[in-house]
């Protein structure tokens, strides 16, 4: 009865397969951090297109109508004229900066290194995004194994729970072995319902995750019986550390915190070149060409030419000049700091990855063996408890070694799958064939060894 209301409880539900490619797609879709990164990365596109104007040449066209009531008179000899009205005047200027202390140059380097930094931070987003969701469908992967433990053992109690009745009836057991078996079927049954509460809890978090109205359904993604899982469980101490070596060097070039510390840095050299550039002279070429009427032909307008060096020397005050300056310095020196911390940071977390990558993936291979031998126990007492060789007691002991050494295996198998998503965003892989290239290399590097 309690499996029909499990089962029946399940199918209410709209649920739905869905792929771990598919997850990727929607939870992008669907994750406003990473739009928001998106425009982030678009308006420093822009910023950079901004301060590459700075260089080029300035051209504006300029126009002046003035009236005057009443009009102006010249004398013209014994003559006196009366001028127009109205006067209109027509210019074109144009200005090109020569040298402004190297501020235009690196504020075009800036605005660079910020367009870097804005796609670092859009990818290092679609690595958090990613690893949440690994984690996330995982969850549901290992909560949907759990629950078909619970279904298996909830099975095996309602069996053995009949011949035990039989046995009861017998007079072969005593009531009270026979109630031993009551108690475990009931045990088994709030197993059972733990178990649904939990895989339905992993579902409605990547269903919120993904932002989707059905209940996911996920798909394996990735063999149990893992070749690669298996070569890695053999590691000793030497091809560990030849992959946390491997590990490392590839975080030098590829790790995002690391990439995005760096270009941190060069923001503040390049503020502190800004800020000694401040006592640099200014120099700027203008030139331009205006069009006057006379006051007399309305349309007739006479041309002048102007061409203009003006160069400008900052003199006092200078101490603001000089703050600035030396707190832009000590900018830069905190940052050098803060990147050599966030270096030895990362280091240390890549040898915690790679160190639990190895761990977990040996864990893997003893709790598999663990629950065969536990599995073949389970049988052999099996059938030697229906040819009354052994006590009730002892059955039920076994029964439970068998259920934990299911838990075990499920939880070292899927705590792998876990510590394998770590290092991948550690070390800013977005795929699984990076992945593959990092291990083939250390096998490949140790067997030259």
């Amino acid at each position: 009865m309690l499996m029909l209301i499990v089962v029946v409880g399940l199918g209410a539900r709209e649920a739905a397969n869905l792929s771990y490619d598919q997850a990727r797609e929607l939870a992008k879709q669907g994750n406003s951090d990473y739009q928001a990164k998106q425009s982030a990365l678009e308006a420093a596109k822009w910023q950079k297109n901004v301060a590459l104007s700075s260089f080029l040449p300035n051209l504006s066209l300029t126009g002046t109508l003035l009236y005057m009531d009443p009009a102006q008179s010249v004398q013209a000899g014994a003559n006196t004229i009366e001028l127009n009205n109205d006067f209109r005047t027509i210019g074109l200027s144009l200005s090109q900066p020569l040298f402004t202390g190297g501020k235009l140059w690196q504020a075009y380097k800036m605005a660079e290194i910020g367009v870097e930094m804005a796609e670092l931070a859009l990818k290092n987003q679609e690595l958090s995004l990613m690893a949440e969701l690994e984690t996330s469908y995982l969850a549901v992967l290992q909560t949907m194994s759990l629950l078909d433990m619970a279904e298996l053992d909830y099975q095996s109690a309602e069996r053995n729970l009949e011949i035990a009745l039989l046995k009861k009836d017998a007079g072969i057991i005593s009531n009270a072995d026979y109630l031993r078996f009551e108690s475990n079927k009931a045990s088994k049954e709030v197993s059972l319902l733990q178990a649904q509460s939990a895989y339905s809890l992993s579902q409605m978090k990547l269903k919120n995750l993904l932002g989707i109205e059905y209940y996911p359904v996920p798909q394996e993604i990735a063999d149990q019986d893992d070749a690669q899982m298996q070569m890695i469980s053999g590691f000793d101490t030497a091809k560990t550390r030849l992959l946390s070596n491997l590990a490392r060097q590839r975080s030098q070039q590829d790790n995002i915190a690391l990439r995005l510390t760096d270009s941190g840095l060069e923001l503040s050299r390049r503020a502190y070149e800004i800020s000694k550039g401040s006592f640099l002279p200014t120099v700027m070429l203008t030139g331009s060409r205006k069009y006057e009427e006379n006051g007399i032909d309305r349309w007739d307008f006479n041309a002048s030419n102007q061409i203009m060096l003006n160069v400008s020397l900052p003199l006092l005050p200078q101490l603001g000049n000089y703050a600035t300056m030396r707190k832009s310095y000590f900018d830069l020196q905190q940052k050098k700091s803060e990147a050599e911390t966030a270096r030895d940071g990362i280091d240390t977390a890549l040898e915690a990855a790679v160190l639990n990558l190895v761990s977990s993936a040996k864990q893997v291979g003893a709790s598999k063996l663990a629950l065969s031998y536990t599995e073949q126990t389970y049988e052999q007492l099996q059938q030697r408890y229906r040819m009354n060789m052994i006590s009730s007691g002892e059955l039920l002991d076994v029964e439970l070694m068998l259920s934990a050494a299911r838990v075990s295996y499920t939880g070292s198998l899927y705590n792998y799958y876990k510590a394998r998503a770590a290092l991948k965003q550690l070390l800013g892989m977005s795929t699984m064939d990076e992945y593959n290239d990092l291990i083939s290399g250390s096998l490949l590097l140790s067997s030259q060894e």
